[in-house]
């Protein structure tokens, strides 16, 4: 159950007063979806690593808005979802050494990444659902 707006693309809820990314195109936000390749007996450590970094640095970078982790059931695909205002505040979190730092030790778990913005054109919601709670 969804209670208040805290932007246009995330929300919190009352259940786990956890906040939730919601896919909304006007808001005009940059979405960077990162591909991780991992072994797969490094696909909980690199997740963690995320998680991590995300709660302790890159969510007080400005401009971030979200990030949402997902891992394919081989466990050798790992992939960040992760929302910020515009591109430039994803070129000053870039040249931020905290982050800098943060993108070589996840190099130390995962065997690559590719990082690439894409521009949130439409969302579709599910029949019976409305784009707007």
């Amino acid at each position: 159950m969804t209670t208040s707006n805290t932007s246009s693309a995330v929300r919190v809820t009352s259940e786990t007063d956890t906040q939730l990314t919601t896919l909304d195109p006007s808001a005009g936000y940059i979405t960077i979806i990162n591909t991780y390749a991992v072994a797969p007996e490094r696909a909980e450590a690199l997740l963690d690593f995320l998680v991590r970094s995300t709660q302790e640095t890159i969510r007080h970078v400005p401009g971030f808005v979200s990030a949402n982790l997902h891992v394919n059931f081989e466990r050798t695909r790992v992939v960040n979802y992760a929302q910020w205002k515009t591109r430039e505040a994803i070129a000053a979190a870039r040249e931020n050494s905290k982050v800098v730092a943060l993108m070589r030790e996840q190099l130390e778990i995962a065997d690559s990444f590719t990082p690439i913005q894409y521009e949130l054109r439409q969302s579709v919601p599910a029949a019976g659902e409305s784009s707007r709670d």
